[in-house]
């Protein structure tokens, strides 16, 4: 029994050792480089250039344009990521949104997910058909969205 005892406290500190090990060697999410999805957001603002034009639609998630039709400068979202600012000048700009993979957005009419939202679960071809409040739509309206 001894020995049994003595074996299963070896296994035991040897299990322990090696989650220790994993966990040094895996950092937390928060301080982990950036992946190669051309659609992984970094800490901080971010810069829209024109090459976000050509890169691939994500097979789950949102693409959100600033014109009506899917057209003109654009920028994508993943699902499951959020965006409590809008990259670039995008902020207010937004007149299309095309859905990819039964991605479903929130769209919100300020920054930090706030002043009004609507989901979303299908591509609209023009923000100005989806009425807001007070007689107005969302064209031009999106601030900050969650894509789920």
């Amino acid at each position: 029994m001894k020995r049994i005892a003595a074996v299963l406290v070896l296994v035991s500190s040897l299990f322990g050792a090696v989650s220790t090990i994993a966990q040094q060697q895996y950092p937390p999410p928060s301080q982990r480089p950036p992946s190669n999805d051309p659609w992984t957001y970094g800490p901080g603002p971010q810069t829209w250039n024109p090459g976000w034009n050509s890169r691939p639609n994500p097979k789950r998630g949102a693409c959100f344009y600033t014109t009506a039709g899917f057209q003109g400068n654009h920028f994508c979202v993943r699902g499951g990521d959020s965006l409590p600012r809008l990259p670039g000048n995008f902020g207010d700009n937004l007149s299309s949104i095309q859905v990819f993979g039964g991605a479903r957005v929130q769209i919100f009419n300020d920054r930090n997910f706030s002043n009004g939202s609507i989901w979303i679960s299908r591509s609209v071809a023009d923000l100005r058909n989806i009425p807001f409040r007070g007689g107005h739509t969302w064209n031009n309206r999106v601030s900050s969205m969650i894509v789920r």
